[in-house]
């Protein structure tokens, strides 16, 4: 039989290292609560109705659950709709109340479910969809449910997080130490990359890529090598690749989306973004068909406005004003509202104003942001030998 002191040291064999693991895991929930990553979406975009700040999950990418509250909550006369490459679009020109809700129609059907939820609750005026050409690949897959999901649920994988940061050096040991013992040090935001890098939605719906484009070759695509290696995939998955075959199911899926906001009254106009001159070149190298050709023959056949920008000579946007080869940065896209509102038919000119667009283009070019009291000078963040 064993004597008591046996099982007291049997039982602390177990119940220690359930103890320290315990603890660590506590550390872990409460590096994440202060860090505002237990606030789920449709939370923080509530919270942006009152509060102008950025939010930014490093837990969870969840556009569409925040971008519908968002729209539903700022009740806009202008909605700018598309995925991220709409999210540059900036608040500053706009006159009209107006709301970017890019992020939230990475395709087709959640375009559906973006339009449905907004006009349930009101009809904004105008609505200026940027349309990627890759949603009309008969090759494009819509999110996975838990993308669509406001539901962001702390699991042991999440718990874990803040020591993978801490390895990896997303995390700081002094930013978990600020965390901990000097939360009110640190600026207002919500989620980690607002707290520690400046980067996130603001309540317009505008993102900030933050402190990362600061940084010599601190960007995600340099000299554009990971988008063209992206594109040029040999992959049924590759739904961006040019020679995918062209959907007629969901071009026709488009035409349906456009007439419903028409029988609502809503204006519509259809703008497919420009991509960095790099590559538009590979694009039009490649041969027939080419589903990236196929949708600019189409896109004037649209019961609509529309304005073809694929090509960023014709805005006069170089590369150096990329975030990376198919994202445009901030001036890019007051190009992009600048064109459109100079077309007496967008009824955009009364909307924005045109003088402080240009000042800022002027002031700006060849930079994908604009400069920001307080932050570094932006950097040749992609190598491309841009001199800023």
């Amino acid at each position: 039989m064993k004597s008591p002191v046996h099982s007291l040291r049997y039982a602390l064999l177990f119940a220690l290292p359930l103890a320290i693991a315990a603890g660590l895991l506590g550390v872990s929930y409460l590096t994440l609560d202060r860090a505002g990553e237990t606030i789920d979406p449709i939370t923080a975009a509530s919270i942006q109705q009152s509060q102008d700040i950025r939010y930014s999950s490093g837990l969870f990418y969840r556009p569409r659950p925040y971008k519908i509250e968002r729209a539903r909550l700022a009740e806009a006369e202008i909605v700018l709709l598309g995925s991220s490459r709409a999210m540059q679009f900036m608040a500053d020109p706009w006159r009209s109340k107006a709301f970017n809700a890019g992020g939230a129609m990475r395709d087709l059907e959640s375009g559906e479910i973006f339009v449905d939820a907004v006009l349930e609750r009101y009809r904004p005026r105008q609505m200026i969809i940027a349309l990627d050409w890759w949603w009309l690949s008969a090759t494009r897959r819509p999110d996975a449910p838990t993308d669509a999901s406001p539901e962001t649920p702390l699991t042991l994988h999440e718990l874990t997080q803040p020591a993978v940061w801490l390895w990896d050096g997303t995390l700081t040991p002094g930013d978990l130490s600020t965390l901990m013992f000097s939360p009110g040090e640190l600026p207002p935001g919500i989620g980690l990359p607002a707290l520690f890098s400046d980067a996130g939605w603001d309540p317009f719906g505008h993102y900030d890529y933050g402190v990362s484009l600061t940084e010599q070759a601190g960007g995600s695509d340099i000299g554009f090598a990971e988008t063209l290696n992206d594109m040029a995939r040999q992959s049924k998955r590759n739904d961006r690749a040019p020679w995918n075959d062209f959907s007629e199911a969901s071009w026709h899926r488009l035409e349906t989306l456009i007439h419903k906001l028409q029988d609502h009254e809503v204006e519509v106009i259809v703008v497919l973004p420009p991509v960095a001159g790099p590559v538009h070149d590979w694009v039009a190298e490649q041969p027939e068909p080419n589903i990236v050709n196929e949708v600019r023959r189409r896109l004037a056949t649209l019961p609509v406005l529309t304005f073809d920008f694929h090509d960023p000579a014709i805005l006069g946007t170089d590369p150096c004003e990329f975030v990376d080869g198919i994202h445009g940065g901030e001036v890019t896209y007051l190009r992009v509202i600048h064109a459109i509102a100079a077309d007496p038919s967008s009824h955009l000119d009364g909307a924005v104003d045109r003088d402080l667009i240009k000042q800022l283009i002027d002031a700006n070019k060849g930079h994908a942001t604009v400069a920001r009291q307080g932050r570094a000078p932006e950097a040749d963040f992609n190598s491309l030998g841009c001199k800023k």
